[in-house]
């Protein structure tokens, strides 16, 4: 499991993953299930108020997981989840400095409040976490500091 709060660079270090592990590695981000409404089988995932839809959602991907492991194959999932979420595996923190968070937030077009949001989850999986590698650098060079720590 990676985790990071938005603008940790999640989903720009997938294709760098994909590229270096070419076919060793199952990657997926759990965002990649997502509707470009944010819906999972016109389901409200993405926004803080389908909170209740969480466990459910989380638990297909736990399932999700369990699927892909039978078939022998390692399998990386990123995600925002913090392992109270979704108690499965290792856990890594893709993370970068609140000041990059902002600024990659602010170029999506979020509201100061959301940004906030943001910074707070990093905070809070900062404690839950504490392994970590750094997202602020080029995708490759995140990819490379994540395929260290699975290899470990």
């Amino acid at each position: 499991m990676v985790t990071g709060a938005p603008g940790a660079g999640k989903s720009t270090v997938i294709p760098e993953l994909l590229r270096l592990r070419a076919g060793q590695l199952v990657v997926m981000d759990m965002d990649e299930l997502l509707d470009s409404e944010g819906r999972v089988l016109g389901i409200e995932i993405a926004d803080s108020s389908a909170a209740a839809n969480w466990p459910a959602y989380n638990a297909l991907w736990l399932r999700i997981t369990e699927l892909v492991r039978r078939s022998g194959t390692p399998m990386l999932l990123l995600s925002p989840l913090v392992p109270t979420e979704l108690p499965e595996g290792r856990w890594l923190h893709l993370d970068c400095p609140d000041s990059v968070r902002r600024k990659r937030l602010s170029e999506r077009g979020w509201s100061d409040e959301q940004i906030e949001e943001a910074i707070a989850d990093a905070a809070q999986i900062r404690k839950l976490v504490p392994r970590s590698v750094a997202g602020d650098g080029t995708p490759e060079d995140s990819a490379r500091l994540i395929l260290t720590w699975v290899n470990e």
